[in-house]
């Protein structure tokens, strides 16, 4: 169970997974984040993604449902549905980035989550995250871009950035 800082598992014990905490409608955009995990499965088939779900996976939009559906039974997306709030957090506990890709958000209470349990997180540069991140180049990526999107995850699946721990200090203010 996750209740203090020596509950965190270290960087480099937690597997190769990137995972999606948002609601899965059209305004998310799923479609990007199924986009970026195909292109990635294509080149490191060992890193793996996941969508991080409390309740069952519904969308506004049923082509979602179906193609995460799809990419599950393919091996290239795992879906966790009914979350408990504990199993949510043992799950980021043992992943490497949270990924966002929500062109609606403000402040999401999933990247101080995240950033407390010590994964890497990579939002877009849109709205309030620019604040929330200090402008941190590395973990914001240029919107509706695949390519910056990608070549910041390879980067932040490696290792522990620098500034892991900041969002949530500041949110914790």
């Amino acid at each position: 169970r996750i209740g203090g800082t020596a509950n965190i598992r270290p960087f480099a014990d937690r597997s190769m997974r990137v995972g999606f905490a948002a609601r899965f409608d059209q305004e998310k955009q799923p479609g990007f984040f199924m986009d970026l995990a195909e292109r990635v499965h294509a080149e490191q088939p060992e890193v793996k993604f996941a969508i991080f779900s409390g309740g069952p996976l519904r969308s506004n939009n049923p082509r979602y449902i179906d193609r995460a559906r799809q990419l599950e039974r393919e091996g290239r997306l795992v879906i966790y549905e009914n979350l408990k709030k504990n199993d949510y957090y043992n799950l980021l506990n043992d992943t490497r980035v949270l990924f966002n890709c929500a062109l609606q958000d403000w402040v999401s209470n999933t990247v101080s989550e995240a950033d407390t349990l010590g994964c890497n997180v990579l939002y877009p540069a849109y709205r309030s995250f620019p604040e929330t991140f200090a402008n941190d180049p590395n973990r914001l990526y240029i919107p509706w871009s695949i390519d910056d999107a990608y070549m910041k995850l390879d980067t932040l699946l490696q290792t522990p950035h620098h500034n892991m721990g900041l969002i949530s200090d500041w949110t914790d203010s």
